[in-house]
């Protein structure tokens, strides 16, 4: 039983990281030009500055870099408050600046499409494959903390999953004229 578990979770894992290796090269084919602001690590992903917030509202701070190279999958476009995850699974990736070891603490600002009546879903948080934790979202934004294990975090380079519970459409409730799967809702990601 156990090893179907982990057999089904490095296939998913698998997947995944074809998934973000495909969007990687959609995204640098229709690149206007590259952001000096971003350094990247040898295996391609953006290196995220430690204890400076990246915001997903639209449009980009001045002086902030491009907060697409973090979304590796699964997304809609960003809105003024910041973006929507497309469906029950999401991906983002980042390569940590200058790490040596020890635990790294990321911390999100999210929230979650809840129509009055139903419940707060349940969000799932991996790291490269290692299960973080499930958390309850609602629709106020509300700061998650992860702490990933050195074993997690490898070389430094790291692909963070969140698995919705049940992505709702708010045309199916009535409450908007938007039919579109929303799953996380995603405002900052920060690195400490």
């Amino acid at each position: 039983m156990m090893g179907e578990s982990l057999g089904r979770l490095d296939r998913i894992q698998h997947g995944l990281e074809l998934l973000v290796a495909e969007t990687f090269a959609r995204r640098l084919d229709h690149a206007s030009e590259p952001d000096s602001a971003i350094q990247w690590s040898t295996a391609g992903f953006p290196v995220i500055p430690r204890n400076l917030p990246i915001y997903f509202a639209k449009p980009t701070k001045g002086g902030q870099p491009d907060p697409d190279v973090y979304l590796a999958d699964c997304w809609h476009e960003r809105e003024a408050w910041g973006v929507w995850g497309r469906d029950a699974l999401h991906a983002l990736r980042f390569a940590l600046d200058r790490w040596r070891g020890g635990y790294v603490t990321v911390s999100m600002a999210l929230r979650a499409f809840q129509p009055i009546g139903k419940t707060r879903p349940h969000v799932d948080f991996t790291a490269n494959g290692y299960f973080l934790g499930s958390h309850q979202l609602g629709s106020v934004e509300q700061v998650i903390k992860l702490r990933l294990p050195p074993s997690c975090i490898g070389n430094g380079d790291v692909v963070l999953q969140m698995v919705h519970e049940a992505p709702l459409s708010p045309l199916s409730f009535g409450t908007a004229n938007d039919g579109r799967q929303l799953g996380v809702g995603l405002a900052m990601l920060a690195v400490g």
